[in-house]
């Protein structure tokens, strides 16, 4: 099978079986979403600190698994504890626990690979840890099935639409971000074209969202979605090549590592939930 095969197949299963989950699933604040959110944070969190790792030539102490505590902090502040940070809470729990095990770890070269250490074990957390927990939020939303819907529609919009009209138009105006250079200006236009339409249409023919949501707003919701997510695609890249490797892992056939599937969605949640919390 090709690669492409590959990525179609995937796209394939991946987008029917997260509208099952929140067309279906919504019982317990969504525990079905938050327990997959939990999975891949820790896997994400896993491809990661790999990537970080090769790149840095240090030893990042924090376990994978810790960063899954994050969208398990996020189901129970959402289901149970709505008046509790709890998210925040864990995230400064978390901090001061790798803060503390430098002060022994450290001591084995001196202190020299404190700060990387210490930025290495930040990043986990802040992704795919702490943005993860917006795509959950989106249940607490008017709406949340059809919020849902929408997210999902709009970052794996862009994607395929930017991949195809890259693949059409886009073999003569290549690499104009050079950390990307296979991307084009025709996949990066296309894609957000395409995006800004898929909302506009959305949010007009949608029951519950088109009575909340205006023309301009859903622009602006389409827009900004799309821009978040280009930049989560290309700052994954970016991971990818300070440690010289193509892709984050293997486990999604025809895309490569988890984070190479979800890179655009961590980014562009928070840009997404924001907005709609401010419409």
């Amino acid at each position: 099978m090709t690669s492409m095969a590959k990525r179609v197949l995937t796209t394939v299963v991946t987008l029917p079986t997260l509208f099952c989950i929140i067309l279906f699933l919504p019982h317990y604040s969504y525990v079905a979403l938050s327990f997959l959110a939990v999975l891949t944070a820790i896997w994400g969190a896993k491809e990661l600190k790999d990537l970080y790792q090769k790149s840095e030539g240090v030893t990042v102490h924090l376990p994978s698994y810790v960063v899954g505590l994050l969208p398990l902090a996020q189901w129970i502040e959402m289901g149970y504890y709505p008046n509790l940070p709890l998210v925040d809470l864990a995230v400064v729990l978390m901090a001061l626990g790798f803060f503390s095990n430098e002060l022994v770890f450290g001591a084995k070269d001196s202190f020299t690979k404190s700060l990387s250490r210490i930025a290495g074990q930040s990043l986990l957390l802040l992704y795919p840890g702490l943005l993860i927990t917006f795509i959950q939020r989106i249940s607490i939303l008017a709406y949340p099935s059809q919020s849902f819907l929408l997210f999902f529609l709009l970052v794996f919009g862009n994607d395929i639409f930017a991949f195809v009209f890259g693949m059409s138009f886009g073999k003569t105006n290549k690499g104009f971000v050079k950390v990307s250079p296979n991307k084009s200006i025709a996949g990066f236009v296309g894609g957000t074209l395409s995006t800004i339409l898929l909302s506009v249409l959305f949010c007009l023919f949608v029951p519950g969202i088109n009575e909340h949501i205006s023309l301009f707003q859903a622009i602006i919701l389409g827009l900004a979605t799309s821009a978040a997510a280009n930049i989560g695609d290309l700052i994954e890249s970016a991971f990818k090549r300070s440690a010289h490797v193509k892709d984050s892992g293997t486990l999604v056939p025809g895309r490569g590592g988890l984070l190479d599937s979800i890179d655009s969605m961590l980014a562009s949640a928070p840009i997404f939930w924001i907005l709609l919390s401010l419409f």
